[in-house]
């Protein structure tokens, strides 16, 4: 009897021993979370997506809270299966889904934008006719062109390729293309640009002439908006459509000038030179210490060293003297500055001749 017993007990102590196995097996099992956020997709610009797998989540135990980072372009990010709305650029998402007993798991999942979006012509632009070999146009992104797209300028007149991203352009007249890019996904991306030819500016540096030696003339140049003179010999702003020059032998000038679309012309000047001892009197200076028109200036003063400049203001009282004088009054007496106003003079050559005149200050 007590036999039947144990064996009795003993069944019973092996049933209960795989009946707790099984529920500590099934309990294991029921704790595996798995969290699939979706599949990685490329979309067209400007578009919606749902995300995340179908299920989004399995096992461990409900319910779940789901947190979607970044939030961007989200509906919600505390859903399982939120819509990405108006996607217009590349994002990676993480789902993080944490269960009943604070298990937490993770996945990722790529969202990129079809490129076809950023094919564009570029900004209306041009080229100087005759200075350039046309500009190039159009379909300009951020990587190279992919065999998947396919590129239709309308008009072809003018372009070397118009079924090339970047074809050069050569209109003899102003040109609105349009640009249509397609990869048979997306919708097309239509784009234009205006190409101008340009002329470029017609530069004219004045008429030859003929001056004195020690005077100074204005040259009066024309034709597009930025001027420079070459040589700087003798020569003051240089970088104005009338410089000032005062060549002591004959000498060409040339003016360089470009228009607003950078294109260029350029045109000569001859200045002859007649050799001799004429003296010219500046009628006027600005003593302002700026190293422009500081002193009363005599022309060709050098070639008369014996010479002797006297100045005198309206009252009659002299208020400057000098022998041999080298283009150096700046309007001071004694030390101190005069006003603005007319003033007179007397210059003896120290040879035969004597000069009276008048000069003014200007402050």
């Amino acid at each position: 009897m007590l036999l039947i017993l144990l064996i009795i007990f003993a069944r019973m102590i092996r049933n209960l021993f795989i009946t707790v196995s099984i529920c500590f097996c099934l309990k294991v099992e029921s704790q595996v979370l798995t969290v699939n956020a979706g599949q990685n997709r490329i979309i067209c610009y400007n578009t919606n997506i749902l995300l995340g797998g179908s299920p989004a989540v399995s096992g461990g135990v409900a319910p779940y809270t789901f947190d979607w980072q970044p939030s961007l372009f989200l509906s919600s990010s505390t859903i399982s299966n939120p819509t990405a709305v108006g996607v217009t650029q590349e994002v990676w998402y993480k789902l993080v889904v944490t269960d009943k007993n604070g298990i937490k798991d993770s996945s990722y999942v790529h969202i990129d934008v079809d490129l076809i979006y950023s094919y564009i012509t570029g900004i209306d632009t041009g080229f100087c006719v005759g200075q350039q070999n046309g500009i190039k146009i159009g379909a300009f992104n951020n990587s190279s062109a992919s065999s998947s797209y396919t590129f239709a300028w309308t008009p072809p007149n003018g372009l070397d390729n118009a079924s090339s991203p970047n074809p050069i352009a050569t209109p003899s007249v102003p040109t609105q293309y349009q640009l249509i890019v397609s990869d048979g996904i997306c919708p097309n991306r239509i784009t234009s640009v205006l190409v101008t030819p340009f002329i470029p500016p017609y530069a004219d540096a004045s008429p030859d002439t003929t001056i004195d030696e020690g005077k100074t003339i204005t040259l009066n140049g024309t034709g597009g908006n930025k001027f420079w003179w070459q040589p700087d010999y003798n020569l003051k702003y240089g970088n104005t459509v009338n410089p000032d020059v005062w060549p002591t032998t004959t000498t060409t000038y040339t003016l360089h000038t470009e228009d607003s679309h950078k294109c260029y012309s350029s045109d000569t000047v001859r200045v002859t030179v007649n050799n001799g001892d004429l003296l010219f009197f500046y009628s006027a200076f600005t003593p302002n210490r700026d190293g422009d028109n500081d002193v009363f200036y005599i022309a060709n003063v050098g070639k008369f060293p014996d010479n002797n400049l006297k100045i005198y203001n309206r009252y009659g009282k002299l208020i400057y003297s000098a022998n041999n004088y080298a283009n150096d009054w700046d309007g001071t007496y004694l030390g101190s500055t005069l006003p603005t106003g007319v003033y007179y003079y007397i210059f003896d050559d120290g040879i035969d001749k004597k000069y009276k005149g008048s000069v003014t200050i200007l402050r």
